[in-house]
């Protein structure tokens, strides 16, 4: 089954495509910028892992989302942490994502969710009125896999290490920076699931 599944270049959804693929599925991972401080850095992993994977990235430039609404991950001005979110960003995703599959004769999308949801548009509720609208809107059946969604951060970093994903390919501050921030929710996440199992990843870009 062919499968775009939304790639950021960080470990989650890495992760999301090295599982599918090994279930035999054929990846078209898709790389968004939609305006995010951390693009630059984001990308050059995407493409890193894909590489790794054997695959090859497509990209879309959506930037003036990031632009227009603003958030503490597309802009700099605005605190990274307590501003992070970015209203409807999941759903603008799965929208561009289904209509690129849609495109290309490709029913299903994937999308690297986690439980424990901060924000809204990261729930299994999204997931399952995503998909209803998205069927309707194409006039197809659509699906959305969302195959992580009952894992955490640390059982993300237990997968990885099974599946033996290289750590160091992949990106997840939000500041764009070369070295985390360790203030922005990515990297309080991640730096906590590092410690909790003594994981030592050299971050340096």
């Amino acid at each position: 089954m062919k499968i775009v599944s939304l790639a950021s270049g960080g470990i989650d959804s890495s992760l999301m495509m090295a599982m599918l693929q090994e279930e035999g599925h054929v990846i078209w991972p898709l790389f968004l910028n939609y305006g995010q401080l951390s693009k630059e850095n984001e990308w050059k992993s995407c493409k890193k892992i894909s590489n790794y994977l054997k695959l090859i990235p497509y990209k879309i430039d959506i930037a003036n989302f990031g632009k227009v609404f603003k958030s503490g991950i597309t802009n700099p001005t605005l605190d990274i942490h307590d501003d992070a979110f970015l209203p409807n960003r999941n759903l603008l995703f799965l929208l561009i994502a289904s209509s690129y599959a849609y495109y290309n004769e490709i029913y299903v999308v994937s999308i690297g969710l986690l439980k424990n949801p901060i924000f809204p548009d990261q729930t299994k509720n999204f997931i399952d009125f995503s998909e209803k609208c998205i069927q309707e809107s194409l006039g197809v059946d659509m699906k959305i896999l969302s195959p992580m969604i009952k894992l955490d951060t640390i059982d993300i970093y237990k997968l990885a290490k099974e599946y033996d994903l290289p750590f160091e390919l992949t990106y997840y501050c939000h500041s764009g920076n070369n070295i985390p921030c360790g203030k922005c929710i990515a990297c309080l996440e991640h730096i906590y699931a590092q410690k909790e199992l003594n994981i030592k990843i050299n971050t340096k870009r």
